[in-house]
């Protein structure tokens, strides 16, 4: 088996910082006529408000980067106790022939977070394994990070968390029925499940709306539909199509955020919602008209 560069981490959303680290760990491959495997654990240690990107969604973005392997770990209880001595020396020495390790700055593995920087740079040369540790990525004089892009996703400061992700944040799901309220006051919306455990921001949005090989200019709304409800619900995501006219198609969907518009408000009646709604289209498609 061929000699190999690693790297390791959650790789939470895919940030530029990650791609950073991705694009030596190849570069460095092709340099030594090595493989390069990243190795990606399904999700954070630590307990989190919701995950930037799922595991499925984690696959999708790894597979436009030209890495010769993709070794997926499941987090498990079983996985949780496997100490940093173990996988360094069973896993990525033994199993995968490491002869390089890139990191993030910030990096860290095994039981306990015990597999830190520091501790790299002690136990890699008893296994004659290089290692080359990324600096930090910033952006607006902020160090890129996942738990960073959270808190400005969770606050809708989509512009920075956009930049620091280094594309549009991205929402996956599945296109179910709704209540059609929005077909009676002529704003039908593609209604969308999302997972559990993919963090939302809530409010008004500009977005596009990809199914199959189409994308589509949108609204967005994320949240309880306050207006139409009485009670307190789970998160709802319904999209207005700006460009689209006819019955959506696509079971699978895919939704770029790309900008924040307002927080969602309970208004009196449908008809003053519909008022609202109109402004919020407005705004959608000046955001639109930048890019034309």
């Amino acid at each position: 088996m061929k000699k190999s560069v690693i790297t390791l981490g959650t790789f939470d959303g895919f940030h530029i910082g990650h791609n950073a680290v991705i694009k030596k760990t190849v570069e460095t491959a092709k340099k030594y006529n090595l493989k390069s495997i990243v190795i990606v654990i399904e999700k954070p240690l630590n307990k989190i408000e919701g995950l930037l990107t799922l595991p499925e969604e984690k696959i999708q973005m790894l597979s436009s980067y030209p890495v010769d392997e993709i070794l997926f770990i499941k987090m498990d209880k079983a996985t949780a106790q496997i100490s940093a001595d173990d996988f360094l020396k069973n896993i990525i020495y033994k199993k995968l022939r490491a002869a390089q390790i890139v990191v993030g700055y910030d990096s860290c593995f095994g039981k306990d977070r015990q597999g830190t920087i520091s501790w790299l740079k002690k136990n890699v040369k008893q296994y004659n394994i290089g290692l080359t540790v990324i600096e930090p990525v910033k952006v607006l004089k902020q160090i890129v990070s996942s738990t960073k892009i959270r808190n400005l996703i969770l606050k809708n400061k989509i512009d920075t968390a956009n930049l620091m992700l280094g594309r549009s944040f991205e929402i996956t799901g599945k296109h179910i029925k709704g209540n059609k309220i929005g077909r009676t006051i002529n704003f039908p919306t593609v209604n969308i499940a999302v997972d559990k455990d993919k963090i939302l921001p809530k409010g008004v949005f500009a977005c596009s709306l990809v199914g199959g090989n189409e994308i589509y200019k949108g609204l967005l709304n994320i949240g309880t539909n306050p207006t139409v409800k009485k009670i307190k619900h789970k998160l709802s995501l319904e999209v207005h199509l700006l460009d689209f006219s006819g019955n959506w198609k696509y079971k699978n969907v895919k939704i770029l955020v790309h900008k924040f518009l307002r927080k969602e408000k309970k208004f009196k009646n449908l008809d003053e919602l519909k008022k609202n709604i109109s402004k919020d289209v407005q705004n959608a498609e000046k955001f639109f008209k930048r890019f034309e």
